[in-house]
């Protein structure tokens, strides 16, 4: 049986290192076909040594070096100590990944390496029980479970003494309970599984079997009109039976009772103190099994204008509109500012009681009925919930390509003479003076009977063979945050002005003529605006706007700039910590102007001697890309 079981083991084993191994053959095929097509430089060999460098300094040294583009998730917490040496990109990443379980992904031209996602949690127990410490809240979820489990986790999660009595332990109880005090949540667990609590003096609650037979109504008169203590009363047409079934709960049964004989029978059942600040009137008929006195008196001031509250131990009962059942309270929030709280109330809320903000305390003073208050207090520990926070990380790349090409020949008399100046090498861009021109017809003057003469002092002749090629690349790396629901904008703005002439005369008789210059400013933008919505399972819901306004040339030297603008607009979902790409929009612009003499300028080879041509091509590509990260 030994051997079998060490054999068991090894093969397990076994199998975790073939897995792992696939795994990172896997990755290593991927590599590759991407080192073969549309990453080449991952063949790139590179030659770093470092101690002791976060694993982001590091990447960053081999991007720099090979011409890629790395991107590693910032939690990654490694220092890297390494001494590599003529060694390919591709196996500087294999080697990472084996060395520090990484992952990998690729995104364009990007390469994102991040930690391995952890295997899934294990899903939860069939018991779930669940205490709020803070406000004293009990939920209970299970299904035909045995009543030792459902103990033992309450016990576990609440810290009180919840013992089942004995033969109890292996009977199948239900409940669905969500959020109640401690106490009331055991009394209506048990009721619905026929079984009653009782408080002990130590503060143990006993489960107990609910024996309590069914009240039969008693038509005989005279033994109706009993008034022995046995919570038996006569009520005329009527009948009252209450019985107590534990420290601080009553059965209670009535057929047209009078409201305020139960509430005095109760109380005295439970030898609690009670006031009445008013006559209470009114009939009730109803069956309940284990049910508190505050619970009894919910039961029966619902829809009427009675009322409750506890004060010091004494219950003050009567009319609602009475002076005496006011209270005020001070409902602090915990997790939600006290300034838009007061906007989202239902408005039957907001009936019969008074409402004001208490910033100093992110808390909200509240007057009137108990019974309202205690309702408000319940809808508002429902709403007051973490708002989470989204955290975007943006990488804005705008690439511009340009290619100009300006060649000719241009000769023209000027105002005056002109210095013969400009440029030979790398490009050629020169202008000729009439006497540089002079002294080169003056050459050409002595070969034989060649005579050309000479050019005006004020003639001119410029020679241009001009090619330019630039590349721009704008890379910038905002970080945005923003609660759950709400805007997170970014604006860049580039400002420039134009000259405004306006002339104004002024006088009848001798006009004078008045100029005035504004300059105006005009604004070209770069904005995005992510509105983030966090739902179940980690998904982030994003309403995304980017705008980029660029500008033009002018038209002149006073005019305004022109303007033009690209919109990206869209609504997507992604899990968190997934990186989106928008954008990959590109403008292209030829120009093509020419001028020269009419038909010499079209002859191939001569046009070059007869005419001036500029040709420029102009290519811009905006890329966005954006990260949410859930911020608990």
């Amino acid at each position: 049986m030994k051997n079998i079981t060490l054999t068991l083991i090894a093969f397990w084993l076994c199998c975790g290192v073939v897995l792992a191994q696939d795994k990172y053959l896997q990755l290593q095929e991927k590599l590759i076909t991407l080192a073969s097509s549309e990453i080449p430089a991952l063949n790139e060999r590179v030659n770093i040594s470092v101690t002791d460098v976060s694993i982001q300094e590091f990447l960053r040294g081999v991007a720099t070096s090979a011409g890629l583009n790395i991107n590693v998730e910032p939690e990654l917490k490694i220092e890297v100590v390494n001494n590599f040496s003529n060694v390919k990109v591709i196996d500087i990443l294999l080697f990472l990944c084996r060395q520090y379980d990484l992952n990998i992904s690729v995104i364009g031209n990007i390469i994102n390496i991040s930690r391995n996602k952890p295997e899934p949690p294990k899903p939860p127990d069939k018991v779930l029980v669940d205490y709020d410490t803070a406000l004293g809240l009990l939920s209970i979820q299970c299904e035909n479970e045995d009543l030792m489990n459902v103990t033992r986790e309450m016990v576990d999660k609440t810290g009180q003494n919840v013992v089942p009595a004995p033969g109890l332990d292996k009977i199948k109880v239900s409940g669905y309970i969500q959020n109640m005090p401690f106490d009331n949540a055991l009394d209506k667990f048990a009721y619905a599984n026929n079984l009653k609590i009782r408080k002990t003096d130590d503060q143990t609650y006993l489960i107990e079997k609910n024996e309590v037979p069914p009240p039969q109504v008693n038509n005989n008169p005279s033994q109706q009109r009993r008034g022995d203590g046995s919570g038996k009363k006569d009520q005329g047409d009527g009948s009252l039976q209450i019985k107590r079934t534990g420290s601080d709960s009553l059965s209670v049964f009535a057929q047209n009772a009078s409201i305020a004989d139960i509430i005095k029978e109760a109380a005295t059942q439970l030898k609690t103190d009670y006031f009445f600040t008013s006559t209470v009137q009114g009939e009730a008929t109803f069956n309940l099994k284990s049910v508190s006195l505050p619970s009894l008196l919910q039961y029966l001031f619902r829809n009427t204008n009675y009322t409750f509250q506890e004060l010091k131990g004494i219950y003050l009962i009567g009319d609602n509109k009475s002076r005496e059942m006011k209270d005020f309270r001070i409902i602090q929030l915990q997790n939600r500012p006290v300034g838009k709280i007061l906007e989202i109330l239902p408005p039957d809320l907001k009936n019969e009681i008074d409402l004001k903000e208490f910033p100093e305390l992110n808390g909200i003073l509240v007057g009137g009925m108990p019974s309202r208050i205690t309702a408000l207090e319940n809808f508002l520990r429902y709403v007051d919930k973490v708002v989470p926070v989204v955290l975007f990380e943006v990488m804005i790349i705008d690439v511009k390509k340009t290619h100009t090409v300006s060649t000719g020949i241009e000769m023209g008399i000027g105002d005056k003479p002109v210095q013969t100046k400009g440029k030979i090498f790398p490009s050629f861009d020169v202008t000729l003076s009439s006497q540089s021109i002079n002294n080169l017809i003056n050459s050409f003057n002595g070969f034989g009977s060649v005579k050309i003469g000479n050019v005006t002092p004020n003639f001119y002749a410029n020679l241009k063979a001009l090619e330019d090629d630039g590349t721009i690349d704008i890379r910038s790396t905002p970080k945005l945050s923003a609660l759950n629901g709400h805007d997170a904008l970014l604006t860049i703005s580039n400002t420039e002005y134009y000259l405004e002439e306006t002339s104004n005369m002024y006088g009848s008789l001798t006009a004078q003529l008045s100029t005035n210059q504004i300059y105006k400013p005009v604004e070209a933008k770069m904005e995005i605006k992510i509105t983030p919505s966090v739902s179940a399972g980690d998904q982030v819901t994003m309403e995304i706007e980017v705008k980029q306004e660029d500008f033009t040339e002018r038209i002149s030297k006073t005019a305004p700039p022109g303007k033009i603008s690209r919109t990206f607009k869209s609504f997507i979902r992604v899990k968190n910590q997934e990186m989106i790409l928008l954008g990959g929009l590109e403008e292209k612009r030829i120009q093509d102007n020419s001028s020269g003499v009419p038909l010499l300028s079209r002859i191939p080879i001569i046009k070059w001697l007869f005419s001036s041509r500029t040709d420029a091509v102009s290519k811009s590509k905006l890329n966005i890309f954006i990260k949410p990260t859930i911020i608990d």
